[in-house]
């Protein structure tokens, strides 16, 4: 026969076990619907991205079409900046000075639109495409590096050159988590591999990668911005993990002859 303290251990032990089978099932519930949100936001991200490519690619085709003759066309999409969010994007640069330049270029661009007709959406503005064969990377290009800009493709430094100039031209992208999503194959690029940049009129800059660097966040700020060099150079950067922790990842290329 028990004991009335043995009766006391038993009920402990069972209403312990039965709290953590408890709390097992709602982690495991909290997992299962965080990844189904991941999954159905990176699809739909995936869309929105795809639908900006074919817009920026036919406005590319239309100006080659038009020549000389091209008017000034500029390529826009509207997104919600709540949307679509990239999982851990707040973190990305959060321990440098990038950070706070994306909030603040992110808040200048919401500031500018807050006029009688603003809705809570903002508008993206289109450099061009970025394409690396080696990788199969073929992304739109953003004004501006904030976190809304790097959702739908790759970013343009505001504090570097436009692509073909001469000078540092800064690109910059997610290292995301799904396989073959933006940058997120970067660190497959080598040293001799191409990078093509075509403007909106149609223009293409061929860049030969001739330089591979793993840098701190520190030293990525020293080595981003336009006026570092005067030939015609692009810098492409997005996050990477070593046994130091995270750094970023440079691939740098300089302008092939004749492009």
């Amino acid at each position: 026969m028990l004991k009335s303290g043995d009766k006391k251990k038993i009920k402990t032990r069972l209403l312990i076990s039965n709290i953590m089978l408890c709390a097992s099932i709602l982690l495991l519930v909290g997992g299962i619907v965080f990844l189904s949100s991941d999954i159905i936001r990176r699809h739909l991200r995936d869309k929105k991205i795809d639908s900006a490519t074919s817009d920026m690619e036919q406005i590319i085709a239309d100006n080659i079409a038009a020549g000389e003759s091209a008017e000034e066309i500029e390529m826009t999409m509207v997104i919600d900046p709540n949307a679509l969010e990239v999982y851990g994007e707040g973190y990305d640069y959060y321990d440098d000075q990038y950070m706070s330049q994306a909030i603040s270029e992110a808040s200048s661009q919401i500031n500018e639109e807050l006029d009688d007709t603003y809705t809570g959406y903002i508008t993206l503005h289109g450099v061009g495409m970025l394409d690396i064969p080696s990788i199969d990377l073929h992304v739109p290009i953003w004004e501006n590096t904030n976190s809304n800009s790097l959702r739908y493709g790759v970013g343009h430094y505001v504090d570097s050159v436009p692509p073909g100039r001469p000078g540092n031209c800064t690109i910059m992208g997610h290292h995301m988590r799904k396989y073959g999503s933006i940058f997120n194959r970067l660190e497959e690029v080598e040293i001799g591999n191409v990078i093509n940049i075509t403007d909106l009129r149609g223009h293409q800059y061929t860049y030969i990668v001739d330089d591979l660097r793993i840098v701190s966040a520190e030293e990525m700020m020293q080595n981003i911005r336009g006026g570092l060099t005067d030939t015609r150079q692009v810098t492409l950067v997005t996050c990477v993990y070593t046994n130091s922790g995270k750094m970023r990842l440079m691939v740098i290329g300089h302008i092939q002859d004749g492009t």
